[in-house]
């Protein structure tokens, strides 16, 4: 259904389909460490990092806004609505702002659990969207170790040393809800 989707907004499916896939890495090397996620939580982070670039068509200046609400409204069978404002959410803040409950009714609707598992899935499709942004697919895995005070995210590639610059800047919302400081390792 997803899929159907992303064909009618006339999505980039190339970064669509990217971003999920390291977001899907980051999910897995997380999860490997802190077991603080379930398989549902996996499924809910995959939908939104293939529809978080669906608000583009509407506007781009706030599409992360538009995705947010499209999400919640478009008829996606395989969740209810609850759990598509999950992913709205989730999707919502791949951009600058972070979820912050007094000023965004739709994530002050979540319950507090749900808040702090969307923070964390939405950092990780924040990083991917920032692992991505060159768009020259050069990763291929990644672990993490977490730290007293950083988490080394430990990027295997192609052999070439892929641009973090964007990474980086958009690591921030996975530095906060963490409370740690980002790095990269590559291989």
């Amino acid at each position: 259904m997803i899929e159907k989707i992303l064909e009618k907004f006339d999505i980039n499916t190339d970064h669509a389909l990217q971003v999920r896939n390291y977001a899907v890495m980051i999910f897995e090397a997380i999860n490997s460490v802190t077991s603080e996620f379930t398989g549902r939580d996996l499924e809910y982070l995959k939908a939104a990092a293939l529809l978080h670039d669906i608000g583009y068509s509407i506007d781009k200046k706030s599409h992360h806004k538009h995705s947010l609400s499209l999400i919640k409204n478009l008829p996606i069978p395989e969740y209810s609505d609850y759990e598509k404002l999950m992913i709205a959410n989730i999707a919502r803040y791949h951009r600058n702002a972070f979820p912050n409950p007094e000023k965004h009714a739709d994530y002050a609707a979540l319950s507090e659990k749900d808040r702090e598992k969307v923070s964390k899935l939405a950092g990780m499709l924040k990083l991917a969207d920032g692992l991505d942004k060159p768009h020259k697919n050069l990763i291929t895995g990644i672990s993490v170790k977490f730290n007293d005070n950083e988490i080394d995210f430990c990027l295997k590639t192609l052999g070439f040393a892929p641009k973090l610059e964007m990474a980086y800047e958009k690591a921030n919302l996975i530095e906060f809800v963490y409370n740690k400081a980002v790095k990269f390792i590559c291989d």
